[in-house]
């Protein structure tokens, strides 16, 4: 008897950042909303991807970032992280993202998230 191991094919570093019971999104062009997240590159420490995606997508910089857990997520492995912005932080889209907003969690729906940021989300 053989047995197959699954071993995702990406590691993502996803970032929920909060403000006043409201979570930012982000938008790339023709695409849902989802949340601030990048790609880890290989030997790159997960906080540390989630820091540099913060500061390449928005211009944030975040000291705050606390690790939630890790989700796998079809063939991606996201290592969950949250911070809360300060009221007047500035942020300033990048790096493809054409679009970001606060959203109250109580009116955050799947159906207009990314299916995979709908799936961490649950």
């Amino acid at each position: 008897m053989s047995v197959t191991t699954h071993h995702p094919v990406k590691a993502k570093a996803t970032v929920i950042c909060s403000r006043n019971d409201r979570v930012l999104l982000v938008r790339r062009k023709g695409a849902r909303w989802k949340l601030p997240s990048g790609l880890i590159a290989p030997g790159e420490a997960p906080i540390v991807a989630a820091a540099r995606e913060l500061w390449k997508a928005l211009a944030l910089h975040s000291t705050g970032l606390k690790a939630v857990g890790i989700v796998e997520v079809g063939n991606v492995l996201h290592h969950i992280f949250t911070t809360d912005l300060p009221d007047g932080c500035s942020i300033a889209l990048g790096r493809g993202i054409v679009a970001c907003k606060w959203i109250c969690w109580e009116e955050l729906r799947p159906t207009m998230l990314k299916p995979t940021a709908a799936a961490l989300l649950s």
